[in-house]
């Protein structure tokens, strides 16, 4: 069974690399894995054609400057697509430059699985047209998005959110972990280097203000595996207050604290399960967000609101993210304790909409499914939606 895999990201390598695993342990048959990915992916024995550190870029401007390297790295991909002949492309998140491999992927007879899809609830909203085209079988990780690709005639199937696979994590939100009586404030400020940058100084500045006011406060910063230490230290050291950096595994921490200042994104996701409060950030080079803008076509850029369908978490973008927004809104959770309870108990409800653990498991048995499919010569959109329920 030959498997090709293309992933940008550290976090798709780390989901990727768990179905691999399953479909290595559960098939009869030798897997031969090969793509773009990363350090898991490798631990796996898929031979890594592409390292996907050198694709872990966000933003318009970013990624033009490395134009010339994505572009030699996507057809190198189609190369070995055509050389190769894969019984199934697996491509995990990384839109624009995946949809151009599944170009090649169609018009060769390969099928395509997409897992985590493209956000065209977001922004786009016309990729799904070609989505519709490329596409043979959408792994969603949001509920939601089951109506929206089955209303464009792709087979969906919700394989559940991957973060529910996370042991730990689930472990320390459903310990009910007191918080930490300092009070605890988290910081998330993201895991590229991109997101370090524009949004630290701004989160160590509302630490500062915050511990003007709250003498006892403590400060957690969750280290992303993809991030040099050093970094955080200059930023950390240029501050005025004391910040105990953690590993990103350390939920328990994470979990003892009262609220939270975190980068949009993943993490938003990741806190809502452990049930801690926030208030959510981004900003992001000017030009990029100005071509984003035109782009976006939700109300809200935090999962945790999208999912709920409502602002249960402020969020601030671009010259909203002031040292004093945060501060003014991080300090409400700290001090007024039915605001507290209320967005608690709507993360709860974001938490209950996820479904069950078993991602990784579904994703893995949908493409044995199709891979069987493709050699049994039958219709490769026929398998079962499952919703993870």
């Amino acid at each position: 069974m030959k498997i090709m895999i293309s992933v940008g990201e550290a976090s798709g390598d780390m989901h990727a690399a768990t179905a691999l695993q399953k479909v290595i342990a559960n098939s009869n048959r030798d897997v031969f894995a090969f793509g773009m990915g990363g350090r898991k992916l490798a631990a796996c024995g898929m031979e890594i054609v592409i390292d996907n550190e050198q694709h872990s870029v966000m933003g318009l401007i970013e990624v033009l400057k490395k134009y010339p390297q994505l572009k030699s790295n996507l057809n190198t991909l189609q190369r070995l697509l055509k050389e190769r002949q894969p019984d199934v492309l697996l491509l995990v998140d990384y839109p624009t430059f995946n949809m151009k491999l599944a170009v090649t992927a169609k018009a060769l007879g390969v099928p395509v699985v997409y897992f985590i899809a493209p956000k065209v609830w977001a922004s786009r909203p016309k990729r799904i047209e070609k989505l519709s085209v490329l596409v043979d079988h959408m792994a969603v990780i949001l509920p939601f998005e089951v109506k929206i690709f089955e209303d464009a005639g792709i087979p969906t199937t919700y394989v559940g959110n991957p973060l529910l696979d996370n042991t730990k994590l689930v472990e320390s939100s459903n310990n009910n972990i007191v918080a930490h009586p300092g009070p605890r404030v988290a910081l998330l400020p993201g895991s590229r280097k991109s997101e370090i940058n524009y949004l630290l100084p701004t989160m160590l500045a509302a630490a500062a203000l915050l511990k003007e006011k709250h003498p006892h406060i403590e400060f957690v910063l969750p280290l992303a595996n993809t991030i040099d230490q050093s970094m955080i230290d200059e930023f950390v050291k240029e501050s005025t207050v004391a910040v105990d950096l953690i590993s990103t595994h350390d939920y328990n921490a994470v979990a003892a604290s009262k609220a939270a200042i975190v980068a949009s994104g993943t993490a938003t996701l990741e806190l809502a399960i452990l049930g801690v409060p926030m208030t959510v950030a981004y900003r992001m080079n000017r030009l990029s967000y100005a071509v984003l803008k035109r782009w976006l076509s939700i109300e809200f850029i935090s999962l945790t609101n999208i999912i709920a369908e409502r602002g249960i978490v402020p969020e601030l973008l671009q010259d909203d993210v002031t040292a004093q927004s945060l501060f003014d809104h991080t300090d409400r959770l700290l001090c007024d304790e039915n605001h507290h309870g209320n967005q608690k108990a709507a993360l709860r409800v974001v938490y209950d909409k996820l479904g069950t653990p078993g991602a990784t498991t579904r994703l893995a048995e949908l493409l044995k499914t199709m891979v069987a499919n493709k050699q049994l010569g039958s219709d490769l959109n026929q398998p079962t939606t499952n919703h993870a329920r």
